[in-house]
């Protein structure tokens, strides 16, 4: 067994943060097996890794809540190893995909898989974030996402994954998800937009009814999945959780915060996952912000040339009323009446204006720049909530029996955000007591 130790540091353990802590863990079982304050040397494991986390910050492994898996924006010959690297070396050990194939699931599980395997049995190393997944949005016969997918060039590829999505009716809801619980889908995802908030004409596509939605929460929950739903306009928010969703996988941009929707928030229980990332690339704003994590992010080798310059481009294609604006404010209206809010961006290798890590990043110091958090909410809404929300019991928080999924900054994190990624940032990550390359 290989124990590691880190001591004198400043914890936050996915709810709070507290000074002098003492966590152990191993990379036999990836489990923490003790956190406590104060203990003296001659109390540490024999032979065990003695790390002084004196000035630094030690916290769960990031959870990012929204991105995607697969690797059809990205450009021939790009590097697709990226889209699990890059987050694992921006402090996120879970990324949670929202639409995509079986076959790019499988892939990368597989490649996890054997690379735990590996560093295990020869004391290697890792090099790739945990994924969870939602398999194929619950899509109906062209509807969204086909727009956004298939615009411009599309590939040959492309067009053919297009035809496997599911075209589902309220008859075949129930079978979707029970297949998808056999594929190894971890929530199920709902697909409700009508283009209103996008440079689209509105109800240019078929739209998802509250039957169809209803009938998908009601047989993800019967199947002891959580379910979530995709709308980036107020009405839309309304059908997914009239429909009983747990969460919203955006929030919207094409009107303030209406009264019925937050009183449905607040009688549903549900959480939103904002992606202010990507909503500022849907409307072309905030290109400061975009510039400033894409140049940090590239000087400290978490994302190559190609990333960089993609994740400083915007997707720009909002309806001429849609406001980042409205995005914020319900977000810091929903937060100060209780609503849990979910870290994610919506990043997907090849999407312009995201890249997947760094990303997060730029949401999180959104949250607590334009939104009113505090920096240990928004630490909270990448960790420990993720996790409850989502029914990942065995991660997002630093405890005794939890996955040693872990990051360690240089400086106070819970005092100054910005410590997690300007500086020295990260100086060091392990996913299941594994250390990350």
């Amino acid at each position: 067994m290989t124990v590691t130790v880190i001591h004198s540091v400043e914890l936050f353990d996915g709810h709070k943060a507290r000074s002098g802590a003492v966590v152990v863990f191993d990379s036999d079982s990836g489990k923490i097996t003790s956190v406590s304050t104060g203990s003296s040397s001659d109390q540490y494991p024999q032979g065990a890794t003695i790390i002084d986390g004196t000035g630094h910050t030690l916290l769960p492994g990031l959870i990012e809540s929204h991105m995607h898996c697969y690797n059809l924006h990205l450009t021939p010959g790009s590097d697709e190893s990226t889209i699990l690297t890059s987050p694992l070396k921006s402090g996120i050990t879970t990324v949670c995909d929202m639409h995509s194939d079986l076959a790019s699931v499988q892939k990368w599980r597989k490649a996890i898989a054997e690379e735990v395997a590996q560093a295990r049995q020869a004391g290697g190393t890792v090099t790739l974030s945990d994924l969870k997944t939602s398999l194929y949005g619950a899509t109906i016969e062209g509807g969204w996402p086909k727009p956004i997918v298939l615009a411009g060039h599309p590939s040959e590829e492309a067009i053919e994954m297009v035809k496997q999505w599911p075209s589902l009716t309220p008859e075949t809801a129930a079978d979707y998800v029970k297949n998808h619980k056999a594929n190894g889908a971890n929530y199920i995802k709902l697909m409700q937009e009508n283009c209103c908030s996008l440079a689209i004409p509105t109800n240019s596509i078929p739209v998802a009814s509250l039957e169809l939605q209803t009938a998908v929460v009601n047989a993800a929950h019967e199947n002891g999945l959580p379910c979530v739903g995709h709308a980036l306009s107020s009405d839309m928010t309304e059908i997914v959780l009239k429909a009983g969703a747990d969460g919203l996988t955006h929030t919207f941009v094409d009107q303030p915060l209406p009264q019925n929707i937050l009183d449905l928030y607040k009688k549903t229980g549900a959480f939103v996952i904002p992606t202010l990332t990507v909503l500022a690339s849907l409307t072309a704003e905030l290109q400061d912000w975009r510039e400033r994590f894409a140049d940090l992010a590239h000087k400290k080798g978490v994302v190559d040339d190609a990333t960089k310059q993609n994740m400083v481009e915007v997707l720009g294609m909002k309806d001429p009323a849609a406001k980042l604006e409205y995005a914020i404010d319900t977000v810091a209206k929903l937060k100060k009446e209780g609503i849990d809010i979910v870290a994610g961006t919506d990043a997907v290798a090849g999407l312009k204006g995201t890249g997947v890590g760094p990303s997060l990043w730029m949401e999180l110091e959104l949250y607590t720049e334009k939104c009113g958090f505090t920096v240990t909410e928004a630490l909270n809404s990448a960790t420990a909530v993720t996790a409850k929300r989502f029914g990942f019991t065995d991660r997002g928080e630093v405890a005794e029996g939890k996955r040693a999924d872990l990051v360690l900054v240089k400086g106070n994190v819970t005092e100054r955000l910005q410590n997690l990624w300007e500086g020295e940032g990260i100086v060091g990550v392990w996913k299941e007591g594994l250390k990350a390359s």
